[in-house]
């Protein structure tokens, strides 16, 4: 009796054990990250900092699981979770179809809309697309604004991805921006704030893209440990989450 006694319990704690992958279990969770996206990820004081990594912190912390971060360009962070080589990315990555055929996300955590910004004492201001070919624009290597040129703005002839300056970073962009190498930077609508604010950079925004973009963490394909982050983010519920992003995307 005593026993049959113990089962319901050993079961409880069993399922416990399972919110993290037996091969999350045994080791550490590898992180890969791109920390130059603010205020998603990136570094202050030293440290890793950012709304991305206040929730996985979150979900490590209701898991007692553990985790290593290793910090990569734009393209090594995807591409080290795509080929396996990390279980988790996230650095504000927006959600395509094409990534989602070499990894899994996460349901979307955040909706952001895309900007093209310049520096405030230049006033560009882009009123019709065909005023595009005057300017050099840039974005990171691998980035989602790759496919907006090659869909969206290619066809119509405004832009082509043969014009457009490559970088390994956000960051790098915009210092090439700073620098006078290129006129404009594509970003998401919170990085500009967050560059604004927190930073006090002199840019503004030239053109606001119209749509939105689904943000979310990237997992190596067929990982449970992504099913089980979906359940954490429905366990914060959405007043949690907007409480946290509040505190970052303000």
């Amino acid at each position: 009796m005593r026993l049959a006694r113990l089962i319901p319990a050993l079961l409880v704690i069993l399922l416990i054990l399972g919110a993290c992958s037996k091969e999350e279990q045994s080791n550490v969770i590898k992180v890969a990250i791109s920390p130059t996206i603010p205020p998603m990820l990136f570094e202050k004081d030293g440290k890793y900092t950012g709304m991305d990594l206040e929730i996985f912190e979150g979900y490590c912390k209701s898991r007692a699981c553990t985790f290593k971060m290793t910090a990569y360009d734009w393209l090594g962070m995807l591409g080290a979770v795509s080929s396996g080589q990390a279980d988790v990315a996230f650095s504000g990555i927006s959600i395509t179809d094409k990534r989602k055929e070499v990894m899994d996300f996460s349901n979307p955590y955040f909706t952001s809309t895309w900007q093209l910004i310049g520096l405030k004492n230049r006033n560009i201001k882009i009123t019709d697309l065909s005023q595009l070919k005057k300017y050099t624009i840039a974005y990171p290597t691998g980035s989602v604004f790759d496919d907006y040129v090659k869909t969206v703005l290619q066809p119509k002839g405004y832009y082509s991805v043969e014009q457009v300056k490559l970088y390994p970073s956000p960051a790098e962009a915009l210092i090439a921006l700073q620098n006078g190498n290129v006129d404009l930077v594509f970003v998401d609508s919170v990085m500009l704030v967050n560059y604004q604010k927190s930073l006090n950079l002199p840019v503004s925004s030239s053109y606001q893209v119209v749509g939105f973009d689904n943000l979310g963490f990237a997992f190596k394909k067929g990982s449970k440990l992504r099913d089980d982050f979906n359940l954490y983010l429905a366990e914060l519920g959405p007043e949690k989450l907007k409480e946290i992003k509040g505190q970052w995307a303000q």
